[in-house]
């Protein structure tokens, strides 16, 4: 043992505690040497004997040694009795040796403790009073027994002093002492590269000026109850406390201090190190393993041998193995040799191409199965020319797994461009959704026309779950909202729905634009994952745009049918119109209604597609429609069918409802429509697929129904209807027109009178309201179709006349043009539905008119051919209180032109005569006129007023002849 390495006396008699303290000492500090005695008089020996320099007693001690108590040192020489004069416990022994030998640091030891021992220590001189807690006691009971070595003092000699201030001056590490006021009393100049102090600046200074503010409170409590009682609460071998530096930051300190006596008083030395870039090193190790060990990804370290020398908790998650079972264990415990060879490889070509990084996919082994891995591997020099390696290893399992679902939606996508209706669009997604997705429990809902959200396509797992019901259910708005709003729905829980009855638990609800909404959902709470709904959003997006693609290609597809169609029917509209052309101006030029009935059908037939045309009427007995004109390739077919007007199954067809409608009636195809079931087989036969019957109708009569049948179905088309219906009213027209002409110039007519009490027309109301006579004197039709009626009122003044008619509604602009012998005449715009324009629309020409307060006559004229019955129906079935009174047949006897002219010269004198050939022969009603009355007055050498007199005489005799009645004096020619 070393003669440099401090000495201590132990003074104790109990053999137990002696050895346990040797034990605690050679571990604690080796560097001490301890000799141990039992007794007084033993210490007293070994203090004459050899150089100690620290001595410690127990509280109570023996003045002489007791059987059984612990051997002697090694080193000691054999106990003799002690001094009887020596105090008898430990505090005297100590006092007495403090006295003798001042060099010696003094320590009382022993598990007694109160502040009256403190006291008794303190006045007797002993340098420490250390409690014996066990360990922790005996520790810093080894601390002052080297310090009382080690630490300066006055008693040291002036050699040593020098040497040791010459050491503390080399020393980087900061070293200071304090005395029991907290008052620095040395320090060293490394305090100045530590804290920025120089020395002088801070000996004689508090400790506070270097301690934080709320670590220097504590420290003075810790000093004043150290001082009190001698209790440590901390390691004075190492302590880290922070210091102040002169700037304001803090230092990191690693402090171990101690404590000696001097002449001064007790002292307390530390020597602390800067230890701020050690502590910020570790706490970016600590950051660094914290990232390390939360990251997600696994991360292992190997050394040049590839064995395992560092991994985090991540990657024994990912293999399945412990720490333990892999830390200095090589990579193929994880990897196969193949795997680790071409790792190897890798990181060889790395450092070759001085790269820092490589990515290697393989597949790492576990307890659950291969796992799909991709690792980064970089290389690290371990310091000697080797390297290890750093692997960040990552599971893609859920990245292949969504790399394959997008490919998969990738493929959907290309097959929504190809579905052609919005239902075939929904399958596909559904489909989608439960193979691609993995959402079993999905459907979509459409928008239909309705205003509803109705399932179009569900997959196989929601019917099975729900049927035909919804995945919410019944009352809950939840996807309407989403629709409404347009904004996605995700719920983690639908439990916490109030509003919720859907069986589901987790659901995700994405509005499709304006078509509809993608719902799916599970049957546990939090299913769906932020990637999920992405996911989700993709398909739908897809749904949407494949929705609208097919909405467009449908408008196109029907825009172009429409356009086709119209074309189609524009074509044959021209057709018709072409036709219709052709038969306007032979309808003007026909001389008779058969002419114009054959004229239809002829033309009609000639024109595609029709292929057989007929018109028919009504008889007048049992009321079967007849053919009175046909033409085209259905000969025979009229023979073979009946057809009525009535409601039984042969009066169905269009012409029968043509009939009691008086519209238009379309039968599309003729193979399909019930109604035409009793002339389908007889039609079919002969190429025909579809018929119309248009009425052909004037006003309120009706003259028939023409038919026309067409060699295809859907012929008739609503333009072609619309065409076809105005043909028909033209037909009605022109033979309305042809009917009411042959009234005026027939030589043969029925002439009917009627009896008319109460009626009520304007004529009779004039009569009855003023007590007048009214007489129909002419009715005057112009071009347009405007009936003006000239009539005379006899019995009231004109003015209450004209008051009168302006009231009625069926007469406009009425106004006075003479006076006549009874009465006054007026004339008068008729009205639309007024009486007499309804004579005239049903060919029946009005010859004369009388009502007085009492009653009313009427006497028309109607051609023999004309439909004297409708008229007859029309009249009696519109006006209550009318009778017909007489039926007469008329013979006019046809005049030649030679006794037209006779008839019209016997009316003239010889003079009008010779006026009238010469203004005639002198182009005088030429248009433009040749010559002016004037000129012709020069010509027979009379006046100009004389030539106008005789010119107005022998108009007025000629449109007597021809519009007015026959006088007596015509009766002879």
């Amino acid at each position: 043992m070393s003669s440099d390495e401090p000495l201590a006396l132990y003074v104790d008699p109990d053999r137990d505690r002696t050895d346990a303290l040797r034990a605690t000492l050679r571990e604690s500090h080796p560097n001490l040497r301890l000799r141990t005695v039992a007794t007084v008089s033993a210490a007293e020996t070994a203090l004459s004997e050899s150089s100690v320099d620290c001595v410690v007693a127990r509280f109570e001690l023996p003045t002489v040694e007791s059987s059984g108590g612990p051997p002697p040192d090694d080193d000691a020489p054999p106990d003799t009795d002690g001094d009887a004069s020596f105090a008898a416990d430990g505090v005297g022994f100590l006092a007495s040796v403090a006295a003798r030998y001042p060099s010696v640091t003094t320590v009382l030891f022993d598990a007694a403790h109160s502040p009256e021992l403190l006291g008794r220590v303190r006045e007797a001189g002993v340098d420490e009073y250390v409690p014996d807690t066990g360990p922790d006691g005996a520790a810093v009971l080894g601390d002052y027994a080297v310090a009382a070595r080690t630490a300066p003092s006055e008693r040291t000699d002036g050699e040593a002093r020098e040497t040791l201030e010459t050491l503390l001056g080399v020393s980087s590490d900061l070293i200071l002492s304090i005395d029991e006021e907290n008052v620095i009393r040395f320090v060293n100049p490394a305090v100045e590269d530590i804290l920025g102090y120089p020395p002088e600046d801070l000996v004689g200074e508090s400790l506070d000026v270097i301690v934080p503010e709320e670590m220097g409170a504590r420290h003075r409590r810790g000093l004043a109850r150290y001082l009190a009682t001698g209790e440590r609460r901390l390691d004075w071998g190492e302590v880290e406390l922070p210091a102040l530096h002169r700037d304001g930051h803090e230092v990191q300190l690693s402090l171990a201090f101690n404590e000696f006596r001097s002449a001064n008083g007790r002292r307390f030395v530390g020597v602390a190190r800067d230890v701020s870039e050690r502590k910020r090193r570790e706490r970016e190790l600590e950051r660094y393993e914290a990232m390390v060990q939360t990251v997600q990804d696994g991360v292992y370290v190997l050394d040049d041998r590839s064995r395992f020398v560092a991994v985090n908790r991540a990657y024994t998650e990912l293999v399945g193995r412990s720490e333990e079972e892999l830390l200095g264990e090589p990579a193929t415990t994880v990897s196969d040799e193949e795997t680790n060879e071409e790792v190897e490889s890798l990181l060889a070509e790395l450092l070759r191409n001085d790269e820092n990084v490589v990515t290697y996919e393989t597949t790492v082994p576990t307890p659950h199965g291969d796992v799909p891995t991709e690792t980064r591997i970089s290389p690290f020099p371990l310091g000697d020319g080797t390297y290890g390696r750093v692997g960040v290893v990552r599971d893609v399992t859920e990245r292949q797994r969504r790399e394959a679902q997008l490919a998969s939606l990738n493929e959907t996508a290309q097959a929504l461009t190809t579905a052609e209706t919005a239902e075939e669009v929904c399958e596909l997604a559904a489909r989608a959704a439960a193979e691609t997705l993995e959402f079993p429990l999905s459907n979509i809902k459409l928008y239909d026309e309705a205003g509803e959200l109705v399932v179009t396509a569900r997959t196989e797992a929601a019917e099975a779950y729900v049927g035909d019901g919804s995945l919410f259910g019944p009352d809950s708005d939840i996807p309407w909202q989403v629709y409404a709003s347009s904004t996605s729905a995700v719920f983690d829980d639908l439990a916490a729905e109030e509003s919720s009855e859907s069986p589901l638990r987790s659901a995700v609800v994405l509005p499709i634009g304006k078509y509809g909404v993608f719902v799916s959902g599970r049957t546990e709470p939090n299913a769906f994952s932020e990637t999920d709904v992405i996911l989700a959003n993709i398909l739908v997006a897809n749904v949407r745009a494949a929705l609208e693609r097919t909405d467009r290609e449908q408008t196109l597809r029907e825009q172009k049918e429409e356009l086709e169609a119209r074309t189609a029917s524009l074509e044959r509209v021209n057709r018709i119109n072409t036709v219709i052309r052709d038969l306007t101006r032979a309808l003007t030029e026909a001389t008779s209604r058969e002419e114009i009935e054959q004229v239809v059908c002829t033309q009609l037939a000639n024109a595609d597609p029709y292929r057989f045309v007929w018109i028919g009427e009504q008889e007048t007995v049992g009321g079967d429609l007849v053919s009175r004109t046909s033409a085209g390739v259905g000969r025979g077919y009229l023979d073979e069918i009946t057809v009525t007007a009535d409601d039984s199954p042969t009066g169905r067809g269009p012409a029968g409802r043509a009939v009691r409608t008086r519209e238009p009636q379309v039968q599309n195809n003729l193979h399909t429509d019930p109604p035409f079931e009793p002339w389908r087989a007889k039609a079919l036969q002969r190429g025909f697929r579809a018929s119309i019957s248009v009425p052909l109708v004037y006003k309120e009569t009706m003259y028939g129904v023409l038919n026309l049948y067409a060699g295809e179905p859907g012929v008739f088309d609503e333009l072609e209807v619309n065409v076809l219906a105005e043909l028909g009213k033209t037909i009605g027209f022109a033979i309305n027109a042809l009917e009411r002409r042959k009234a005026l110039v027939s030589d043969r007519a029925v002439e009917l009178e009627f009896r008319m009490d109460g009626v009520d027309i304007a004529p009779v109301t004039l009569a009855s309201e003023t007590g007048s006579t009214f007489e129909l004197d002419a009715l005057v039709e112009r071009g347009d179709g405007e009936v003006r009626i000239f009539f005379a009122v006899a019995g009231i003044d004109p003015d209450q006349a004209l008051s009168v008619a302006s009231q009625s509604t069926t007469i406009s602009d009425p106004s006075l043009i003479s006076e006549r012998d009874e009465g006054h005449l007026f004339e008068a715009t008729l009205e639309e539905g007024n009486f007499f324009g309804s004579l005239l629309d049903y060919g029946a020409h009005p010859t004369g008119f009388t009502a007085t307060p009492e009653s009313a006559t009427l006497t028309v004229e109607l051609p023999r051919t004309g439909d004297i019955r409708a008229f007859l129906d029309m009249l009696l079935r519109t006006y209550e209180g009318v009778e017909l009174v007489a039926r007469r047949e008329l013979e006019r006897p046809i005049q030649t032109e030679s006794e037209f002219r006779a008839r019209y010269r016997k009316r003239l004198t010889d003079r009008q005569e010779e006026v009238l050939r010469t203004a005639y022969f002198a182009g005088f009603f030429d248009w433009p006129r040749k010559a002016t009355g004037k000129q012709v007055a020069e010509l027979l050498d009379v006046s100009q007023p004389t030539v106008n007199r005789h010119v107005r005489k022998g108009e007025y005799e000629l449109f007597s002849l021809v519009f007015g009645e026959e006088r007596p004096d015509d009766e002879s020619v």
